[in-house]
């Protein structure tokens, strides 16, 4: 939930897969679907396990064992009922036919398999609006992980999830943290129809918790909260002990455009803020608010150039959001081309060609690159940004369409998306 780690590193994050660490093939998806009819417990514990793992992945094609996956979810032992759930929910709305069953688990006997549930349903985000008054009550759980789970799902059902405002803003006084925290999440993902909730997560701009307090922050932009109201309790926020939390408000605030002018004196003193993320937070708000790039370019520019990849990162993206406007900080953007981060790469090769339409010579490179890097989020990231980039992109499409096959199912979407951008066939967007 926080805005400043937006970026893909390559290295963080460790997939987990069958045997070898490689993602699902047919044969592995078959073997351990078929392991979930196997009498012992024990055995259809760890297919269930494997399922659950691979699908939050989104390594291996499960989509054709949805029948017998939703069956394991009668299973007499309740770690693979909530396994299994979850899986369900990650895989997500291709899933959907299973919304029912899984919505029958919100009442099981067990806390984890109740929790697992909720977070499944989130995992098919409006699909499973039916299940909202079942997920309401769980918000008064005795068990806090369920609580959680309760939340974050009727945040990921999003303005489906209306009716629950008023359950959410009383969750947001819980004992657990994690549970407030979900709770203010969910407010700003239902969105406008969440208003009445301004004051409730004002007050939550001083929790004790920093991850509540940066994410109150963030719902209070999301929910189109009265300016009158926010940005002076914003505004004071921005002198939060807590960089995070700094970074999470100055990027609330941007939300308010002009109306956040009040907190523009405020937030100018960020930009000479300790913290360099703080620091990108800050102007990236100052130049949402006035459209000034003098104040900003600077501080972003010096950010391209930090030791921290995540500050270089969004520094990076702050950029290729302003667009033309930054055309000077063009030749650093191209110096990032050969960082020694994969994701920092591609991210400054998106950014780049944002802000000058003619560097795109310079970022397919760059990009095709990223399609073939052994991490799935970076090849999903490239793909999705040579979409973005239209025609142009074409010489990318021989490796775009070899990604159809990826075992990886984010990246085998982005990649058929961007073919389809690229070759003029997609949808247009609603704007």
């Amino acid at each position: 939930m926080r805005p400043m780690a937006w970026v893909v590193l390559v290295g963080v994050c460790v997939s987990v897969a069958p045997a070898s660490g490689r993602g699902a093939d047919d044969a592995d998806v078959k073997e351990l679907v078929a392991a979930l009819k196997k009498p012992d417990v024990e055995s259809r514990r760890k297919a269930a396990e494997a399922i659950c793992e691979l699908c939050k992945d989104g390594d291996g094609d499960f989509s054709g064992a949805i029948p017998t996956l939703v069956e394991a979810l009668k299973d007499r032992d309740s770690v693979v009922r909530g396994e299994i759930a979850e899986a369900l929910g990650f895989i997500g709305p291709d899933a959907k036919a299973a919304v029912p069953a899984v919505r029958g688990l919100l009442k099981d006997s067990v806390p984890e398999v109740r929790a697992k549930a909720a977070f499944a349903l989130g995992g098919f985000g409006e699909d499973a609006k039916a299940a909202v008054p079942d997920l309401v009550p769980l918000l008064k759980d005795k068990n806090e992980r369920v609580r959680a789970s309760a939340a974050a799902a009727l945040g990921e059902i999003g303005p489906s999830a209306k009716t629950a405002v008023t359950a959410l803003t009383g969750a947001l006084k819980d004992r657990d943290p994690e549970v407030r925290l979900n709770a203010a999440a969910a407010l700003g993902d239902i969105g406008s129809d969440a208003k009445a909730a301004e004051k409730p997560l004002i007050d939550r701009l001083k929790d004790e918790d920093e991850g509540v307090r940066g994410q109150a922050a963030e719902s209070l932009g999301k929910i189109g909260a009265d300016p009158k109201l926010a940005v002076p309790a914003l505004t004071a926020a921005l002198s939060d002990k807590h960089p995070g939390v700094r970074g999470d408000v100055a990027h609330a605030l941007a939300k308010f455009k002009d109306k956040a002018k009040p907190a523009v004196p405020a937030l100018t003193k960020l930009l000479k803020d300790a913290d360099h993320g703080v620091r990108v937070h800050a102007a990236e708000a100052v130049y949402e608010i006035t459209g000034d790039t003098k104040l900003v370019l600077p501080v972003l520019s010096e950010g391209l150039k930090h030791e921290d990849p995540f500050v270089r990162g969004d520094a990076a993206h702050t950029l290729g959001e302003i667009g033309p406007a930054a055309k000077n900080a063009a030749p650093a953007l191209k110096a990032l081309l050969k960082d020694e981060n994969a994701g920092i790469r591609v991210h400054a090769a998106e950014a780049l060609v944002k802000i000058d339409k003619t560097a795109v010579k310079d970022a397919l490179p760059v990009l095709i690159e990223g399609l073939k890097n052994e991490d799935k989020t970076l090849r999903a990231e490239a793909a999705e940004a040579l979409g973005e980039i239209g025609p142009d992109a074409k010489d990318a499409i021989p490796v775009l369409a070899a990604l159809s096959k990826d075992k990886n199912r984010d990246v085998r979407r982005n990649a058929a998306e961007a073919v389809k951008k690229i070759e003029g066939k997609a949808a247009p967007k609603n704007e």
